[in-house]
Protein backbone atom coordinates (compact mmCIF):
# COMPACT_ATOMS: atom_id res chain seq x y z
CA UNK A 1 0.00 0.00 0.00
CA UNK A 2 2.80 2.26 1.06
CA UNK A 3 4.54 1.83 -2.41
CA UNK A 4 1.29 2.52 -4.15
CA UNK A 5 0.86 6.01 -2.63
CA UNK A 6 4.78 7.01 -2.65
CA UNK A 7 4.24 6.39 -6.55
CA UNK A 8 0.96 8.04 -7.03
CA UNK A 9 2.55 10.77 -5.02
CA UNK A 10 5.47 10.30 -7.62
CA UNK A 11 3.23 10.28 -10.42
CA UNK A 12 1.33 13.90 -9.27
CA UNK A 13 4.09 15.43 -8.30
CA UNK A 14 4.94 18.99 -10.16
CA UNK A 15 8.37 18.44 -9.89
CA UNK A 16 8.75 15.11 -11.54
CA UNK A 17 6.21 15.85 -14.33
CA UNK A 18 8.63 19.04 -15.25
CA UNK A 19 11.21 16.86 -15.58
CA UNK A 20 9.90 13.97 -17.88
CA UNK A 21 10.34 14.66 -21.15
CA UNK A 22 7.79 11.84 -22.69
CA UNK A 23 4.62 12.92 -20.75
CA UNK A 24 1.47 11.53 -21.92
CA UNK A 25 -1.61 13.62 -22.70
CA UNK A 26 -3.02 13.60 -18.65
CA UNK A 27 0.28 14.35 -17.53
CA UNK A 28 0.59 17.25 -19.40
CA UNK A 29 -3.21 18.28 -18.24
CA UNK A 30 -1.96 17.97 -14.78
CA UNK A 31 1.22 19.80 -14.98
CA UNK A 32 -0.87 22.55 -16.95
CA UNK A 33 -2.92 22.88 -13.98
CA UNK A 34 -0.43 22.76 -11.60
CA UNK A 35 1.36 26.22 -13.70
CA UNK A 36 -2.35 27.57 -13.85
CA UNK A 37 -2.30 27.64 -10.63
CA UNK A 38 1.11 29.07 -9.49
CA UNK A 39 0.62 31.59 -11.98
CA UNK A 40 -2.57 32.93 -10.42
CA UNK A 41 -1.56 32.18 -6.68
CA UNK A 42 2.08 34.57 -7.99
CA UNK A 43 -0.91 37.14 -9.50
CA UNK A 44 -2.38 37.38 -6.51
CA UNK A 45 0.15 37.49 -4.30
CA UNK A 46 2.14 40.18 -6.87
CA UNK A 47 -0.79 42.72 -6.63
CA UNK A 48 -1.47 42.24 -2.89
CA UNK A 49 2.32 43.72 -2.20
CA UNK A 50 2.09 46.33 -4.52
CA UNK A 51 -1.12 47.84 -3.03
CA UNK A 52 0.48 47.25 0.26
CA UNK A 53 3.67 49.21 -0.83
CA UNK A 54 1.94 51.63 -3.08
CA UNK A 55 -1.56 52.32 -2.24
CA UNK A 56 -3.57 54.10 -5.02
CA UNK A 57 -6.20 56.41 -4.48
CA UNK A 58 -7.50 57.39 -7.83
CA UNK A 59 -9.31 54.33 -9.89
CA UNK A 60 -8.27 55.50 -13.37
CA UNK A 61 -4.72 55.14 -12.15
CA UNK A 62 -5.84 51.60 -10.55
CA UNK A 63 -7.54 50.04 -12.94
CA UNK A 64 -4.59 50.75 -15.72
CA UNK A 65 -1.88 49.37 -13.25
CA UNK A 66 -3.82 46.23 -13.05
CA UNK A 67 -4.38 46.04 -16.33
CA UNK A 68 -0.49 46.14 -17.78
CA UNK A 69 0.38 43.88 -14.76
CA UNK A 70 -2.09 41.26 -15.60
CA UNK A 71 -1.21 41.60 -19.16
CA UNK A 72 2.81 41.07 -18.69
CA UNK A 73 1.70 38.27 -16.64
CA UNK A 74 0.06 36.71 -19.27
CA UNK A 75 2.43 37.28 -21.83
CA UNK A 76 5.22 36.37 -19.34
CA UNK A 77 3.94 32.93 -18.46
CA UNK A 78 2.46 31.98 -21.82
CA UNK A 79 5.87 32.47 -23.03
CA UNK A 80 7.51 30.49 -20.70
CA UNK A 81 4.78 28.05 -20.48
CA UNK A 82 4.21 26.71 -23.86
CA UNK A 83 7.36 25.56 -24.25
CA UNK A 84 7.43 23.55 -21.27
CA UNK A 85 3.87 22.01 -22.03
CA UNK A 86 4.38 20.91 -25.51
CA UNK A 87 8.11 19.68 -24.95
CA UNK A 88 6.66 16.21 -24.62
CA UNK A 89 4.16 16.17 -27.31
CA UNK A 90 5.79 14.76 -30.99
CA UNK A 91 2.77 15.10 -32.79
CA UNK A 92 1.58 18.76 -31.94
CA UNK A 93 1.84 19.65 -35.25
CA UNK A 94 -0.53 16.50 -36.41
CA UNK A 95 -2.40 17.41 -33.58
CA UNK A 96 -2.44 21.39 -34.25
CA UNK A 97 -3.72 20.65 -37.96
CA UNK A 98 -6.57 18.57 -37.26
CA UNK A 99 -7.92 20.75 -34.49
CA UNK A 100 -7.41 24.08 -36.55
CA UNK A 101 -10.14 23.55 -38.85
CA UNK A 102 -12.50 22.72 -35.76
CA UNK A 103 -11.36 25.26 -33.49
CA UNK A 104 -11.87 28.27 -36.15
CA UNK A 105 -15.33 27.07 -37.54
CA UNK A 106 -16.60 26.86 -34.26
CA UNK A 107 -14.76 29.83 -32.62
CA UNK A 108 -15.99 32.17 -35.11
CA UNK A 109 -17.09 34.66 -32.54
CA UNK A 110 -13.94 34.43 -30.72
CA UNK A 111 -11.85 35.31 -33.33
CA UNK A 112 -14.25 38.13 -34.81
CA UNK A 113 -13.85 39.39 -30.72
CA UNK A 114 -10.34 39.23 -31.16
CA UNK A 115 -10.56 41.70 -34.76
CA UNK A 116 -12.52 43.83 -32.47
CA UNK A 117 -10.06 44.33 -29.72
CA UNK A 118 -7.66 45.10 -32.53
CA UNK A 119 -9.95 47.82 -33.93
CA UNK A 120 -10.27 49.20 -30.36
CA UNK A 121 -7.04 49.57 -29.83
CA UNK A 122 -6.80 51.63 -33.34
CA UNK A 123 -6.58 55.19 -33.86
CA UNK A 124 -10.20 54.26 -34.70
CA UNK A 125 -11.04 52.78 -31.58
CA UNK A 126 -11.66 54.24 -28.15
CA UNK A 127 -10.65 53.98 -24.45
CA UNK A 128 -11.38 53.81 -21.18
CA UNK A 129 -13.36 57.03 -19.90
CA UNK A 130 -14.86 57.78 -23.57
CA UNK A 131 -18.68 57.70 -24.04
CA UNK A 132 -20.16 55.84 -26.92
CA UNK A 133 -23.42 54.65 -28.36
CA UNK A 134 -24.10 51.35 -30.00
CA UNK A 135 -26.97 48.84 -31.19
CA UNK A 136 -29.18 52.67 -29.48
CA UNK A 137 -27.28 51.86 -26.42
CA UNK A 138 -25.00 54.44 -24.71
CA UNK A 139 -22.69 54.69 -22.15
CA UNK A 140 -18.92 54.91 -20.46
CA UNK A 141 -16.62 52.98 -21.19
CA UNK A 142 -15.10 50.88 -18.12
CA UNK A 143 -13.30 48.20 -19.32
CA UNK A 144 -11.65 46.93 -22.15
CA UNK A 145 -11.08 43.27 -21.90
CA UNK A 146 -9.69 40.82 -25.29
CA UNK A 147 -13.00 39.26 -25.83
CA UNK A 148 -15.47 41.92 -24.22
CA UNK A 149 -15.97 45.29 -23.28
CA UNK A 150 -18.04 47.37 -21.03
CA UNK A 151 -20.42 50.43 -20.72
CA UNK A 152 -21.94 52.45 -17.60
CA UNK A 153 -25.42 52.94 -18.99
CA UNK A 154 -26.56 56.43 -19.75
CA UNK A 155 -29.91 57.60 -20.36
CA UNK A 156 -30.95 57.57 -23.67
CA UNK A 157 -33.09 60.32 -23.27
CA UNK A 158 -30.54 63.23 -25.10
CA UNK A 159 -31.98 66.27 -22.51
CA UNK A 160 -30.37 64.52 -19.50
CA UNK A 161 -28.08 61.51 -20.56
CA UNK A 162 -27.58 60.79 -16.77
CA UNK A 163 -25.90 57.40 -15.40
CA UNK A 164 -28.79 54.37 -15.18
CA UNK A 165 -26.22 52.63 -13.07
CA UNK A 166 -26.23 50.03 -15.03
CA UNK A 167 -23.01 47.75 -16.71
CA UNK A 168 -23.72 46.33 -20.06
CA UNK A 169 -20.96 43.91 -21.44
CA UNK A 170 -20.95 43.66 -25.12
CA UNK A 171 -18.71 41.37 -26.96
CA UNK A 172 -16.04 42.84 -29.04
CA UNK A 173 -17.09 41.64 -32.16
CA UNK A 174 -20.43 43.97 -31.97
CA UNK A 175 -17.65 46.57 -33.37
CA UNK A 176 -17.11 44.63 -36.66
CA UNK A 177 -21.15 43.76 -37.19
CA UNK A 178 -22.26 47.33 -36.02
CA UNK A 179 -21.33 50.71 -36.61
CA UNK A 180 -20.68 53.06 -33.41
CA UNK A 181 -20.66 56.85 -32.09
CA UNK A 182 -18.07 58.12 -29.92
CA UNK A 183 -17.29 60.60 -27.56
CA UNK A 184 -13.52 60.75 -26.49
CA UNK A 185 -11.46 62.73 -24.55
CA UNK A 186 -10.25 64.05 -27.49
CA UNK A 187 -13.23 65.96 -28.23
CA UNK A 188 -15.17 65.57 -25.46
CA UNK A 189 -18.14 68.31 -25.91
CA UNK A 190 -20.97 68.34 -28.31
CA UNK A 191 -23.47 71.02 -29.86
CA UNK A 192 -26.70 71.51 -27.59
CA UNK A 193 -29.74 73.37 -28.64
CA UNK A 194 -32.20 74.61 -25.75
CA UNK A 195 -35.45 75.92 -27.64
CA UNK A 196 -37.04 79.03 -25.79
CA UNK A 197 -40.87 80.06 -26.82
CA UNK A 198 -42.15 83.31 -26.22
CA UNK A 199 -45.20 85.28 -27.08
CA UNK A 200 -46.01 87.30 -30.55
CA UNK A 201 -46.15 90.24 -28.38
CA UNK A 202 -43.05 89.59 -26.65
CA UNK A 203 -39.92 92.43 -27.56
CA UNK A 204 -38.53 89.44 -29.31
CA UNK A 205 -34.67 91.66 -29.80
CA UNK A 206 -34.74 92.33 -26.20
CA UNK A 207 -35.34 88.25 -25.13
CA UNK A 208 -32.77 87.48 -28.26
CA UNK A 209 -29.75 89.77 -26.52
CA UNK A 210 -30.59 88.72 -23.20
CA UNK A 211 -29.76 84.62 -24.22
CA UNK A 212 -26.88 85.62 -26.11
CA UNK A 213 -25.99 87.15 -23.30
CA UNK A 214 -26.30 84.33 -20.98
CA UNK A 215 -24.43 81.87 -23.10
CA UNK A 216 -21.57 84.20 -23.85
CA UNK A 217 -21.20 85.11 -19.76
CA UNK A 218 -22.13 81.62 -18.22
CA UNK A 219 -21.23 78.79 -20.66
CA UNK A 220 -19.02 79.65 -23.42
CA UNK A 221 -15.95 77.31 -23.67
CA UNK A 222 -12.51 78.88 -23.97
CA UNK A 223 -11.42 79.36 -27.27
CA UNK A 224 -8.16 78.03 -26.49
CA UNK A 225 -9.58 74.97 -25.23
CA UNK A 226 -11.16 74.10 -28.43
CA UNK A 227 -8.83 74.95 -30.86
CA UNK A 228 -6.40 72.68 -28.44
CA UNK A 229 -9.08 69.29 -28.77
CA UNK A 230 -9.30 70.49 -32.67
CA UNK A 231 -5.40 70.05 -33.34
CA UNK A 232 -5.69 67.15 -31.45
CA UNK A 233 -8.52 65.15 -33.04
CA UNK A 234 -6.70 66.17 -36.33
CA UNK A 235 -4.23 63.93 -36.01
CA UNK A 236 -5.94 60.91 -37.40
CA UNK A 237 -8.89 62.95 -38.95
CA UNK A 238 -9.95 66.13 -40.97
CA UNK A 239 -11.67 68.29 -38.55
CA UNK A 240 -13.03 71.14 -39.79
CA UNK A 241 -15.50 72.42 -36.43
CA UNK A 242 -16.29 76.04 -38.15
CA UNK A 243 -18.08 78.56 -35.98
CA UNK A 244 -17.30 77.07 -32.33
CA UNK A 245 -19.03 80.63 -30.45
CA UNK A 246 -22.81 80.23 -28.85
CA UNK A 247 -25.31 81.74 -31.23
CA UNK A 248 -29.15 82.70 -31.11
CA UNK A 249 -31.49 81.75 -33.64
CA UNK A 250 -34.45 83.74 -33.76
CA UNK A 251 -37.84 82.61 -35.93
CA UNK A 252 -41.35 82.88 -36.42
CA UNK A 253 -43.50 80.62 -36.31
CA UNK A 254 -47.33 79.43 -35.71
CA UNK A 255 -48.64 81.20 -32.80
CA UNK A 256 -45.46 82.15 -31.01
CA UNK A 257 -41.61 83.47 -31.60
CA UNK A 258 -38.96 80.25 -31.04
CA UNK A 259 -35.75 81.47 -29.49
CA UNK A 260 -32.92 78.55 -30.27
CA UNK A 261 -30.06 78.40 -28.46
CA UNK A 262 -26.85 76.73 -29.52
CA UNK A 263 -24.19 76.14 -27.62
CA UNK A 264 -20.94 74.00 -26.99
CA UNK A 265 -20.99 71.58 -23.90
CA UNK A 266 -18.91 69.48 -22.21
CA UNK A 267 -20.90 65.94 -23.05
CA UNK A 268 -21.36 65.06 -18.99
CA UNK A 269 -22.51 68.45 -18.23
CA UNK A 270 -24.98 68.50 -20.90
CA UNK A 271 -27.68 68.02 -18.02
CA UNK A 272 -25.96 70.78 -16.04
CA UNK A 273 -25.23 73.55 -18.22
CA UNK A 274 -29.38 73.19 -19.45
CA UNK A 275 -30.40 73.79 -15.51
CA UNK A 276 -28.21 76.61 -15.44
CA UNK A 277 -29.61 78.41 -18.78
CA UNK A 278 -33.29 77.57 -17.66
CA UNK A 279 -32.90 78.94 -14.35
CA UNK A 280 -30.77 82.44 -15.73
CA UNK A 281 -33.78 82.66 -18.42
CA UNK A 282 -36.66 82.63 -16.07
CA UNK A 283 -34.98 84.90 -13.86
CA UNK A 284 -34.03 87.37 -16.58
CA UNK A 285 -37.06 87.23 -17.97
CA UNK A 286 -39.20 88.09 -14.68
CA UNK A 287 -37.56 90.81 -14.77
CA UNK A 288 -38.84 92.30 -17.68
CA UNK A 289 -42.39 93.14 -18.74
CA UNK A 290 -42.58 93.16 -22.35
CA UNK A 291 -41.40 89.30 -22.13
CA UNK A 292 -43.89 86.65 -21.67
CA UNK A 293 -43.48 83.08 -22.18
CA UNK A 294 -45.66 80.68 -23.76
CA UNK A 295 -47.82 78.53 -22.03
Amino acid sequence: MGEHLKEFYRELNPLSLLRQTDRDLAQTLILFLYMLAFAIVTYKITMLIIEKLKPETDPAIEYNRRKVIRTGFLISYTIVYLPVIFSSLSHLPTVLGLAGAGIVISLKEVWLNIVGWFLIMGSNGFQVGDRIEIENIKGDVVNIGFLKFTLLEVSSDPKNEQSTNRLIHFPNYNLVLHKFFVVSDAMDFVWDEFKVHITLESNWEKAEKICTQILNEDLVLAPELVDQKIRELSKNYLVRLGKTTPIVYTSLEEGYILLSLRYLTPIRSKRLNRILVSKEILRKFKLESDIQLTH
